[in-house]
């Protein structure tokens, strides 16, 4: 079982360079402590996001030596794919073959407004995208023509160190999660979906990919947090986590609380009842142990911090308790 970080902050966080430099801190800080990735998303037009996940997987490469640098994720559909694929291989080249690229559809318009690309068609360009940055890999020169984009006698220079890098593919609908298991190597979940939903989505994902004849890999997100007692955890934790739920909320990511109608109804005590990854390492232990039981996960992605904190020290302390004494329980 794999472990990675996944960074979430943004503008929202503070001065631009010093939240940047702090997550080269922490990136140096999974790198060291034995995490597998050290990755990247985005929203383009948001706050609490930055929007330029490539560029700092970039830099995380660069002060880095072992973990897996790239996306989880870009957002397929606002990126030229020929681009796109030159843009990953080059990162899996100075990274040495660590490359982890994921993609997902987009589930924002104003995404697609502040980029100028249109709303509708993006399930055809995510498709087409997905099969474009695997022919670029792959073939010396290569020509496409589908519904959105078409190529001819194109050559994609450098190709990744990587042979065919996987590609992991983010989903949480029907029509998704079986593009996931058609197209994709890997699904990546929803950060706050509970074990029963991740579990239904996780058959249907496993399902496609059977009847496409590709092997399949799920790689959970959740918010995390691992501290000496649980009312510590709580305390550093609890309120910024809760905040960002709701933000989550309110742009549609959270869909399996139908018992909210409002943001403010969300409470942490909910959200710790099968969504967070929170508490000592023998708790924190215990609900990764379900999520891998119950719903079949392979990898999980980790948020160790929000665009409204904690601070950089607590993350690091936290992240130190994880690496030294939950991974190994994963690990023979």
């Amino acid at each position: 079982m794999g472990f990675g970080i996944l960074f979430t902050q943004g503008q929202i966080s503070g001065d631009p360079h010093q939240v940047l430099t702090e997550i080269l801190h922490q990136a140096e800080t999974a790198d060291r402590l034995g995490f597998d990735a050290a990755l990247t998303t985005e929203h383009k037009y948001s706050d609490e996001y930055f929007g330029s996940p490539l560029h700092l997987a970039y830099a995380i490469a660069a002060r880095t030596e072992r973990v897996r640098v790239g996306t989880s994720i870009a957002i397929a559909p606002l990126y030229n794919p020929v681009e796109l694929a030159q843009d990953a291989a080059m990162l899996d080249q100075l990274s040495g073959g660590r490359l982890f690229l994921g993609l997902g559809a987009g589930y924002l318009p104003e995404d697609f407004q502040t980029v100028g690309v249109p709303w509708a068609g993006r399930v055809q360009r995510f498709d087409e995208t997905v099969r474009i940055i695997r022919q670029a890999w792959t073939e010396d020169r290569f020509s496409f023509a589908g519904d959105t984009y078409r190529f001819e006698d194109v050559c994609v220079q450098p190709k990744p160190r990587q042979e065919n890098p996987e590609l992991h593919l983010a989903a949480w609908s029907a029509g998704g999660l079986e593009r996931a298991g058609r197209l994709g190597d890997g699904w990546i979940s929803n950060a706050l979906i509970s074990v029963d939903t991740m579990r239904g989505m996780a058959d249907a994902y496993r399902s496609a990919a059977k009847a496409a004849g590709r092997e399949s890999k799920v790689t959970a997100i959740r918010f995390c947090w691992t501290a000496p007692t649980r009312e510590e955890a709580v305390r550093d934790f609890g309120d910024t986590a809760v905040a960002m739920a709701r933000t989550l909320w309110e742009y549609g990511a959270i869909g399996d609380m139908p018992e909210v109608t409002k943001a403010d109804e969300i409470t942490l005590d909910a959200l710790c009842e099968d969504r967070f990854v929170i508490g000592t390492p023998d708790e924190c232990a215990r609900s990764l142990k379900r999520y891998q039981d119950e719903a079949g996960v392979d990898d999980f992605l980790l948020i160790f911090r929000y665009p409204t904190g904690p601070e950089l020290p607590k993350v690091q302390a936290a992240m130190e308790l994880f690496g030294r004494e939950v991974i190994p329980e994963f690990r023979s």
